[in-house]
């Protein structure tokens, strides 16, 4: 480490982003990274989803290098802290699942992308602090979890919902904000055209992991398994 700032690209699942890295050269670490992400953006804006044992919620759609339905937690009765964690994720898990039943995501420029929706985003309304955008956030992702961490795909997918309803606009900044606590700082950095009239944003995002622990991956020569193996059993998900 020899700058005080560094930059490279990397492959997301989502696209080519450009990363940036502020570092503290005299300790040898990085205190923030921020990612220009791949351009986002809104795809149905309130529209009806039947989901089983809730009834019927207005929710919207978007991608943020991922696909995301998002809901209002006001209209599911949760709050997004840590004791209601269990029933966010349930109730995101069937949210979702309804989703890719009733709802259609098609990426206008990559068709590789699968057409289902990944993640349901349950989000407490905007509000701001210091004239800045508060995004409180909880969004569950399969098997059965929340993220613990803003979710850099759900932040972008949120600014570029917030930028079609006319609530941000290029330059403005975000926080998004997780069941934790945890913050992402983040920004409009320009508009997008995309294919067939789609508009877009291109997102930066920008926060800081600390590191726990170091894995080191080796091949013998003598592994009879040199590029590892599939089977068709249902690890990680429970059968009994």
């Amino acid at each position: 480490m020899v700058a005080e700032e560094m930059s490279f690209k990397m492959e997301a699942p989502g696209g080519l982003v450009d990363v940036r890295a502020k570092c503290n050269v005299r300790k040898g670490k990085a205190t923030q990274i921020r990612v220009t992400n791949v351009p986002s953006f809104a795809g149905d804006i309130g529209v009806k989803l039947e989901v089983e044992g809730i009834g019927t919620l207005t929710v919207d759609t978007a991608y943020g290098g991922d696909s995301f339905v998002v809901v209002d937690s006001e209209q599911l009765g949760l709050e997004i802290v840590p004791d209601q964690a269990k029933d966010l994720v349930e109730v995101g898990m069937k949210i979702a699942r309804a989703a890719n039943e009733q709802l259609t995501f098609v990426h206008p420029t990559n068709p590789d992308l699968a057409a289902h929706f990944s993640f349901c985003m349950i989000a407490k309304p905007i509000h701001y602090e210091d004239g800045v955008a508060i995004s409180h956030t909880a969004v569950a992702i399969q098997p059965g979890k929340i993220d613990r961490s803003p979710t850099g795909t759900g932040c972008s997918a949120r600014m570029a919902l917030l930028y079609a309803k006319g609530q941000l606009t290029v330059g403005d900044k975000m926080i998004g904000r997780s069941i934790i606590g945890s913050e992402f700082h983040c920004c409009i950095e320009e508009e997008v055209d995309l294919a067939s009239g789609v508009k877009a944003i291109r997102p930066s995002i920008a926060g800081q992991a600390w590191i726990t622990g170091t894995t080191e991956h080796r091949l013998d020569d003598t592994d009879p398994y040199p590029l590892g193996y599939r089977l068709t059993d249902t690890w990680p998900k429970k059968l009994w």
